[in-house]
């Protein structure tokens, strides 16, 4: 029931785009989707509705931010510290996903210039229908273990000092990987770039080592999957059919927690195939390659620069501790 409920999800979301004539962020909408209902399942329907709620008010200044860089770099350097502030809870390690749907709408706004009111308000009602249904779908075809349904209150898993820390870093890498996005003009190759010290980053150094081969391991598999898909697939099956299905495989993979490289093996093949046409798909691919290696080059430069500080700031509190 679970890849059901994400499949008819994301398709229904992929309507709501349509109807509310925004064809070109049907991706961008799809992927919120994604992301609430993958939060409904491990967190609950409340944290997921805040979520999709949080992203609807986001997407206001980060479409505005269309032939702005500065406004843009400081959406993603706010939301990168937002986010690292909720490791305080892990609550990152899900979030995470609906930065994805932000990152798209800069790197690759579906408005031909500054969107104006009607715009960001069609844009937000988008986001925020798809993501209902979603919770909705989720709740009622795949109702939570009453045992395993998640406290009120979670519990905290990091000082404040650290989560802080944690947030610093992920923003300090954010802007630097924006910035070189919007000022190649890499446009959705881009989103690639910023996204991966979200997916990287730990907010302990010594943690992320294993991350970024994991996440290395998935891009690679990801490419291979969709250069196949490309090659096998029907000329005339339209690139959103796969991609659905492949986001209710990650949904899955996710809500299960699965391995980390599979989960990111599903969840570029479907980002790819959701900001593709049949046309470009390969080259696509092929640049999204060129930006994750990038991407993983700054996240490492960072872990190298902070595991220092990090081992020092450890073992300052050690004799402290005793």
């Amino acid at each position: 029931m679970q890849v059901i409920a994400a499949g008819v999800a994301l398709a229904l979301a992929d309507q709501v785009a349509r109807h509310l004539d925004l064809v070109r962020a049907s991706g961008l909408v799809c992927l919120a989707s994604l992301a609430t209902l993958v939060i409904c399942a491990r967190l609950g329907w409340r944290q997921a509705l805040l979520g999709v709620m949080g992203l609807a008010l986001l997407t206001i200044p980060a479409a505005l931010s269309q032939g702005d860089p500065l406004l843009a770099v400081v959406v993603m350097v706010f939301t990168a510290f937002g986010l690292g502030l909720s490791a305080r809870w892990c609550l990152q390690q899900v979030y995470w996903l609906m930065v994805v749907s932000l990152v798209l709408l800069i790197t690759n706004p579906p408005f031909s210039a500054v969107p104006n009111a009607l715009d960001l308000v069609r844009l937000g009602t988008a986001v925020l229908i798809s993501g209902t249904l979603a919770i909705l779908l989720q709740s009622g075809l795949v109702p939570r273990d009453r045992s395993k349904v998640a406290p009120a209150l979670f519990p905290v898993a990091h000082s404040w000092r650290r989560s802080a820390a944690y947030g610093a870093l992920l923003a300090a890498t954010t802007l630097v990987s924006t910035a070189i996005a919007l000022h190649q003009h890499w446009r959705v190759s881009g989103l690639w770039l910023i996204l991966v010290p979200f997916l990287v980053l730990r907010p302990f150094v010594r943690d992320a080592w294993k991350v970024a081969l994991h996440r290395s391991l998935g891009t690679v598999a990801g490419v291979l999957l969709v250069v196949a898909l490309a090659a096998a697939l029907p000329p005339g099956l339209p690139l959103q059919v796969p991609a659905i299905v492949l986001g209710a495989v990650t949904a899955l993979i996710a809500i299960r927690h699965g391995h980390p490289a599979l989960m990111i093996t599903a969840l570029t093949a479907t980002i790819v195939l959701f900001n593709s046409t049949s046309a470009d798909v390969i080259l696509m691919d092929d640049k999204r390659l060129q930006a994750n290696v990038l991407g993983i080059a700054i996240a490492l430069a960072a872990m190298a620069a902070a595991h220092p500080i990090e081992r020092r700031f450890l073992l300052k509190r050690e004799p402290e501790a005793g």
